[in-house]
């Protein structure tokens, strides 16, 4: 009995209505992102929040001049409110590709050539032909040819979530109305804006239901995101962008535990840099945190990706390494040490870094624990340092 009423129900919708809802429902969805923007702190999610506020405004600018088609001038009905709308679906376009990471030069050319044949191709039959079925047909090809690729490769694309693939299902069901209803308004010269028939209801039914989970999948994406930043942030160390020490701790207490149930070695570098003390009084301290962010950077990108490193505190640092030998983490410790040898800071050209690593290997078993291995590391540091520094040293 429901389903029944609601088949009537959407039956007995027409174009002129659900074009009212998407007017309302893209200036609701424009104010909500409006605000979101205000509110948001990541730079880099709010050009893309930015876009998506300034696709919903333009639909809803398009959709308010469709809506008013023969009670307004044709040149803002017909031409502005398709071209209107073919540019916001650019800017959705261009937003699906950004959430999917495939915003390149390559996709952006193709989307932009996209929607620039999509607009010449509309002008040129609006202004041979002007026929009202022609234009239906050609503006929903326009829309189509816009829109299509970026949905097909978020369907694709292994990396996108759940949830943007049942956005991007839905906007494909979309446009497959939009494709029927293209074919139908071309052969049918009965069509108009306003005709109501099964692939224009179609159409604009799928048009609704797109609007509304792509606005609030967007903004829950958006989210989701800055979620997961603020997650990550607060477990790296601020200046760095390493792990900080206690997630570090949290992070090698669970590698040590599992580590006791196995027959293996792992290792422990302490790391710290040579006179740093005098390079902040020398050179300043904003010279000192660009050594630390180098430095940093130096050790994250000279370990294994199962490996972690830290900034244990000040010019230290602390890295664990799994299954690896004394032989193996002195190999590690030396490499590091000659690769911060080499580094060149363009600030004080003079500056030459060094750094003493101490070293602790072993096999975990039940008598021994976490802080055991680090307190071990950090005696071999001492020994680098009164050996004369710049140099990798083990505990025995």
């Amino acid at each position: 009995m429901f389903l029944q009423n609601l088949l009537e129900t959407l039956i007995k919708l027409d174009v002129k209505t659900m074009m009212g809802v998407l007017i309302c429902g893209n200036l609701v969805l424009s104010l909500l992102t409006l605000r979101y923007y205000i509110y948001h702190d990541s730079n880099y999610d709010k050009t893309i929040i930015q876009r998506f506020g300034i696709a919903k405004i333009l639909q809803a600018i398009a959709w308010l001049f469709l809506f008013f088609r023969g009670e307004i001038s044709d040149v803002i009905s017909v031409y502005f409110g398709n071209i209107l709308l073919f540019v916001s679906f650019y800017l959705d376009s261009l937003i699906v590709l950004r959430l999917n990471d495939k915003w390149t030069k390559g996709w952006v050319i193709t989307q932009s050539v996209l929607l620039a044949v999509a607009v010449i191709l509309f002008l040129v039959f609006e202004i041979t032909l002007s026929a009202a079925h022609i234009r239906v047909g050609i503006a929903s090809l326009a829309v189509f040819l816009v829109f299509a690729a970026p949905n097909v490769l978020s369907i694709l694309n292994k990396e996108s979530t759940k949830f943007q693939k049942v956005i991007a299902a839905i906007s494909l069901l979309f446009l497959i109305f939009l494709l029927l209803r293209a074919f139908n308004s071309l052969f049918d010269n009965e069509i108009v804006l306003f005709t109501n028939n099964f692939f224009q209801i179609g159409t604009f039914l799928a048009l609704v239901l797109l609007m509304l989970t792509n606005g609030v999948g967007f903004l829950l994406i958006m989210y989701d995101r800055s979620y997961a930043l603020v997650k990550e942030s607060s477990n790296l160390d601020p200046l760095t962008r390493i792990y900080n020490r206690r997630f570090f701790m949290n992070k090698a207490e669970s590698y040590f535990k599992r580590a006791q149930q196995e027959d293996g070695y792992l290792s422990f570098l302490f790391i710290d840099i040579d006179f740093f003390k005098k390079v902040n009084d020398t050179y300043g301290h904003l010279f000192g945190d660009e050594v630390l962010k180098v430095v940093a950077k130096t050790i994250a990108e000279n370990i294994r990706p199962l490996d972690l490193c830290c900034r244990f505190g000040g010019e230290e640092f602390l890295i664990y390494l799994h299954d690896t030998s004394k032989e193996e983490a002195i190999t590690i410790g030396n490499r590091i040490r000659e690769v911060v040898q080499l580094l060149e800071f363009k600030q004080v050209k003079e500056y030459k870094c060094t750094i003493s690593v101490g070293v602790y290997s072993a096999k975990p078993n039940t008598e021994t624990n976490l802080q055991q291995f680090i307190d071990n590391a950090d005696q071999a540091l001492y020994k680098a340092k009164a050996y004369g520094r710049n140099c990798v040293m083990s505990f025995d």
